[in-house]
């Protein structure tokens, strides 16, 4: 008998067998002899603190209940002791079988290659067996230009409704809590990803035939759409893909894009929670003590230029095989953080379909969400023309090298004495790091954001991201209005040298009472050098970006928000 309480189990793609998933040769596993039940296989490495014995260690007795005589014991290596148990779970009356794995101990999954997983098996059966009504905890992820990753916890059960989820801009990553009434005997509670972790009945005995039955259940569970008829339909929103063939063409289109250096709709973003908001990061090892280039924010096109890094037949695998570094200047060293394809985040037409690759995994932008942003832009009038933003540009700057945004924003408020130029000051904001609250300012009160379009959805998404999130700092941070008037006030820029000072400070009242956001104008000037230019050759998300940033800045806030195109000329 076992007394183990809890298992992370993960699901196997259909038509892989033991060997497609099991890292390294099956001799060096322990075969378990197939029965009416189930076939297996485990991988066990011993170790150990010297603070625990075998008999202290429940899942090492549920993996010697199985065998006449103890199998696998613990001897202190000073390291912990780990294990991964394959299951082939026989399919009952007519039905295929089915491969698991479980693991056990801190990386006991580290024999499994996680490229054979089915990715939404935890979430789904999650959704599936849960009280909608008694969730913990929920983790989310939205794909925009700052990709961010949000964790709710509440102490005791609680909605969906309760943790506020936008369910236009987030899509679930892990759940966990109760399970419904008709579960209870099965599962005490849960926490549901790409694996599921299962809290087992209080008293409930696990042997290897419980735990093949169990596989089962959840078979039926994963299958399951009853997730649809509660709050939890907003999953498929934005659907995960897991059908091999339309994966496989996302990846071709994918990879030609990036060898073609056609970033319209590729960026890197970091696909984990980040504890440290200093972090830096490397595309090449550090070894020994040459100097390497380190970056303080991801950048596809970084990554590609690493010196030998080869484009021609790109492929996933190729890819994945290329290492994104963290850097610890402390240490001096690198460390393994990610592969790129992790890191990527993407948005491909398909056979009239739009699909988003984030964290590594594709999803289907569901039809639902296109109809709301498209019939949301079409309600609200955003575009402005105000003839204080130049047409016919040249931005190209000689000593850079370079066509730059910052070329537009001078040349701008050179020709207009009611707009200051302020794309180089640095504020702070909320006591972190110092952020560039806006490009110009307009003497009506007008916060201008200039962003080229040129890095598709990575650099446009991030212009209405990064508008939304400094005009609520301007109205809300009073640390950031006085850094704003202190910047401008000691500014002996030549282009703002003859401009009413006085004037623009007035717009810049240290006091919250003293602003009223209907007052201000929120504008996103897009720069771009296509001859016929408009809101509809956005890409998708960059389009749904905006109307987040749109509905929050005017309905949880009060400004007012716009949007203009600019033709500008390219050099040399």
């Amino acid at each position: 008998m076992s007394d183990m309480k809890r298992i992370t189990l993960f699901r196997i793609k259909g038509g892989k067998g033991f060997e497609d998933f099991l890292k390294g040769d099956l001799i060096t596993y322990t075969h378990i002899e197939p029965n009416d039940e189930f076939e297996g296989y485990i991988k066990y490495e011993r170790g150990g603190g010297g603070q625990k014995t075998e008999d202290q260690i429940p899942w090492l007795r549920f993996l010697n209940s199985g065998f006449a005589e103890k199998k696998y014991t613990y001897e202190a290596f000073n390291k912990y002791p780990r294990a991964l148990m394959a299951l082939r779970v026989i399919g009952k009356e007519g039905t295929d079988d089915v491969f698991y794995a479980a693991a056990f101990g801190q990386h006991g999954d580290s024999y499994l290659d996680k490229e054979q997983i089915v990715y939404d098996f935890g979430i789904k059966v999650g959704m599936n067996i849960c009280d909608a009504e008694k969730l913990r905890r929920i983790q989310t992820a939205a794909h925009e230009a700052i990709s961010r990753q949000t964790e709710r916890q509440a102490s005791t059960g609680a909605s969906l409704g309760v943790f506020g989820i936008n369910t236009e801009s987030e899509f679930l990553r892990t759940i966990s809590g109760h399970v419904k009434t008709e579960y209870k005997e099965l599962v005490d509670s849960f926490r549901g990803k790409d694996s599921i972790l299962i809290k087992f009945p209080k008293d409930q005995e696990v042997t290897w035939t419980y735990l093949a039955q169990l596989c089962r259940k959840l078979e039926e569970r994963y299958g399951s759409d009853d997730y649809t008829k509660t709050d939890l339909k907003v999953y498929d929103i934005l659907r995960h893909e897991s059908d091999p063939v339309v994966i496989a063409e996302l990846n071709r289109l994918l990879c030609a894009a990036i060898e073609a250096k056609n970033f319209n709709a590729v960026h890197l973003a970091p696909p984990d929670f980040l504890a440290d908001d200093d972090s830096s990061f490397a595309y090449v090892e550090k070894d020994g003590v040459e100097e390497i280039e380190t970056f303080d924010d991801l950048r596809i096109a970084d990554l590609i230029a690493v010196k030998r890094r080869r484009l021609k037949d790109l492929d996933e695998t190729r890819i994945k095989g290329w290492k994104i570094f963290e850097y610890n200047p402390e240490l001096d060293r690198t460390f393994v953080r990610w592969d790129a394809y992790r890191c990527l985040v993407a948005e491909v037409e398909w056979n009239g379909r739009t699909f988003v690759l984030s964290s590594g995994q594709w999803r289907e932008v569901s039809e639902q969400l296109k109809a709301s942003v498209e019939q949301y832009l079409d309600d609200h009038d955003l575009l402005l023309d105000p003839a204080y933003l130049p047409h016919g540009i040249n931005i190209y700057k000689a000593d850079r090298k370079e066509n730059r945004e910052e070329v537009f924003n001078r040349r701008a408020a050179e020709d207009c004495a009611d707009l200051y130029l302020l794309d180089k000051a640095k504020l702070e904001i909320a006591g972190q790091r110092r952020y560039e609250v806006c490009d110009l300012l307009h003497a009506d009160r007008s916060i201008i954001h200039v962003k080229r379009y040129s890095s598709g959805a990575a650099s446009i998404s991030h212009l209405f991201t990064q508008g939304r999130f400094y005009a609520h700092a301007f109205s809300t941070d009073t640390a950031c209005r006085t850094g704003m008037a202190a910047w401008i006030d000691a500014d002996v820029d030549p282009v703002n040298v003859a401009k009413d000072k006085p004037g623009f400070l007035a717009l810049i009242p240290e006091k919250k009472a003293e602003l009223n956001e209907k007052d201000y104008c929120v504008v996103f000037c897009v720069l771009h050098d296509d001859d016929d230019f408009s809101l509809e050759k956005l890409p998708f998300m960059s389009r749904y970006e905006l109307m987040q940033s749109h509905r929050f800045l005017t309905e949880d806030r009060s400004f007012k928000v716009g949007i203009v195109f600019r033709q500008i000329i390219l050099g040399p």
